[in-house]
């Protein structure tokens, strides 16, 4: 079962369609934007939904390019029957002229997140980083799991539960071992009962 677009890729559509709002670039937006979708079975789009935002001025753009696109997709099948799927395509936004590494500096801001968390004991301020870390690395798990034990920490615990869902979704966490240093955080029998561990 596979969706198709009638074009090579949406990535390639996205890319060469969407324009990168000036406002975004003038707060110094970057980061990795995530869309899912639906595919129905007449090849239009339907359920949009932002996974990771870098900013709404960049959603709207996303989701304004990604419209364009209705009537030019290849229903999926199953069994030669079209039925409706779902898609997951994203986008990195990156400013060239600041000319970092956007890898490095997500990494950056995992780490700083961790020492606000465990050195300093702010919470606060580590979702902060942690948050800045997942628009720079939206498929990062290890990040995703720790800001999900922050958000728990501070009582949010459905932010917790959607990036423990989404490690799921995104084929479980990196590094087994790693997981048991988490062991004294609010949220770890949790996280361990939505990670099937």
């Amino acid at each position: 079962m596979q969706v198709e677009a009638k074009f090579p890729t949406i990535e390639n559509y996205l890319i060469k369609n969407v324009i990168y709002p000036e406002v975004a670039k003038e707060q110094l937006r970057q980061g990795t934007e995530i869309v899912r979708f639906i595919v129905t079975t007449q090849g239009e789009i339907a359920n949009i939904e932002i996974i990771n935002s870098v900013s709404r001025e960049i959603d709207y753009e996303v989701i304004s390019t990604l419209l364009t696109t209705n009537g030019m997709w290849k229903p999926g099948h199953n069994n030669e029957k079209p039925m409706s799927m779902e898609k997951e395509v994203s986008i990195l936004f990156k400013i060239d002229e600041m000319g970092c590494d956007i890898d490095k500096l997500g990494i950056k801001y995992y780490s700083h997140g961790a020492q606000m968390l465990f050195t300093k004991n702010n919470p606060k301020k580590a979702l902060k980083y942690f948050d800045k870390g997942i628009t720079l690395l939206p498929k990062e798990t290890n990040l995703l799991a720790l800001r999900g034990l922050t958000r728990f920490e501070l009582g949010d615990k459905e932010g917790a539960l959607k990036d423990w869902t989404r490690i799921n979704a995104l084929g479980g966490l990196e590094g087994t071992d790693y997981i048991e240093s988490y062991m004294g955080m609010k949220g770890y029998a949790e996280m361990k009962q939505v990670l099937g561990r």
